[in-house]
């Protein structure tokens, strides 16, 4: 017998899907909840039954971004392989992923500005950066491990640089998205980031000369 889709699971990507296209639209502070109800095709009283307010539905398209974001993350950190192969693959995914939502950057800028004034869209992004950085950590730390990056390296230090890198891009980004080539220039950025990771041929000849003494 096969098993009955589940019902409320699709009304809330429905009701979310509808909710994300209003707010990139109207902005959170002129958005009402009868935007959202009529975007979604669905009645007030059904919205409310699933959101209980304008908040809940920012803190849950929230999650819904980061919950895609982490798990391509995800992904990465299980796949075998040199870590440089890992992170130019996450790279290659960060840039599909902020292009397919592309549509949502006027919303993004509302995001940090409420987290700036809101604790609790505050905590929610320190939930994901640090799962973010626990991720990233343990594949830098890999990489040290062995051999692929140099061992003076701290793992939580590049992690950090990883991130500032993304998120500096997509800001840069979604400032002037017609004159820049994110892919490219987010790509080159990994590029150069890992270049400085990378042991040298002479620091790996230095090294093993050191094991054998």
């Amino acid at each position: 017998m096969t098993p009955r889709p589940d019902v409320s699971e699709q009304r809330k990507r429905q009701i979310l899907a509808a909710a994300m296209q209003v707010f990139a639209r109207l902005g959170f502070h002129k958005a009402r909840m009868d935007d959202v109800a009529r975007e979604a095709g669905v009645s007030k009283g059904l919205l409310y039954w699933y959101y209980k307010n304008k908040d809940a539905l920012i803190a849950a398209i929230l999650d819904h971004i980061f919950a895609w974001e982490l798990r391509h993350l995800e992904v990465v950190h299980q796949m075998p392989g040199r870590a440089t192969e890992r992170l130019h693959e996450l790279t290659r995914r960060v840039v599909a992923e902020v292009e397919r939502i592309s549509f949502l950057f006027p919303m993004a800028f509302e995001f940090y500005a409420l987290a700036g004034r809101r604790p609790e869209v505050r905590a929610a992004l320190q939930r994901y950066y640090d799962r973010y950085y626990t991720l990233l950590t343990d594949i830098l730390r890999d990489g040290v491990q062995r051999g692929e990056f140099r061992a003076d390296i701290r793992p939580e230090d590049a992690a950090t640089s990883i991130v500032a890198l993304f998120e500096g891009m997509v800001l840069l980004y979604m400032l002037n998205p017609e004159e820049m080539d994110f892919a490219r220039t987010c790509t080159e950025g990994m590029t150069y980031l890992l270049t400085g990771l990378v042991m040298s041929e002479t620091e790996r000849g230095s090294e093993s000369q050191g094991e054998g003494e």
